[in-house]
């Protein structure tokens, strides 16, 4: 379980109350998926020498903030975060109320968790080891729809963790792009700490 303090008490936030409020508030195929990225993000945080509990945690509430409505993303986050692209777009938005949600709602105060839940989507530069985990944890858990390079991604998310970013940064920057959809500069900046480091990877997928 998950500790906290409130008014100088420690208090215990039992994983299934937090599980049991998910699943209250995302849909069936969101919950299921939250609940695969809270496994891998753990496993891969055990795999890596990481805090666990931290992983799992921010596994289990990085989609917190998934199935409010764009409106209500822009409520909750206000004029703290003005960036014109993320408030124009609820597949980018909901990283940001999510920290948002964690913080308030679920009265999370950790800042590697609340972190991690708010660069799981774009990336950042200069991302924390739990910040890359949980990234990757999204886009290799167990339930995700298959997608070219997704078993080479995955192999990589337990060996090495620089190479699984450059390459699921690469998918995710490529995906957008075929979209016609405008690549946040966030995802540019987190992609420019691999440039230079050898791409062997790609070839596997």
């Amino acid at each position: 379980m998950f500790t906290r303090k409130r008014n100088g008490a420690t208090i215990d936030l039992k994983w299934d109350k937090i599980e049991h409020r998910l699943k209250k508030s995302l849909d069936e195929e969101r919950y299921r998926h939250t609940l695969g990225v809270a496994e891998t993000a753990e496993k891969m945080a055990e795999t890596f020498g990481e805090d666990t509990e931290k992983a799992r945690l921010a596994g289990l509430l990085h989609d917190c903030a998934k199935c409010m409505s764009l409106d209500e993303m822009i409520s909750i986050v206000g004029d703290r975060i003005d960036d014109p692209l993320i408030k124009a777009s609820k597949a980018l938005m909901h990283a940001a109320a999510g920290m948002y949600v964690a913080k308030e709602e679920y009265h999370i105060d950790d800042p590697d968790v609340l972190g991690a839940i708010r660069w799981h989507t774009t990336g950042r530069a200069n991302m924390t080891n739990l910040e890359k985990i949980v990234y990757l944890a999204d886009m290799i858990e167990p339930n995700r729809r298959y997608f070219p390079g997704l078993d080479a991604l995955r192999r990589l998310s337990y060996s090495d963790l620089d190479k699984a970013m450059q390459l699921g940064l690469t998918m995710s920057l490529q995906h957008v792009g075929a979209q016609g959809k405008i690549v946040h500069p966030d995802t540019r900046a987190a992609l420019q700490d691999y440039s230079d480091k050898p791409n062997k990877m790609m070839e596997e997928s």
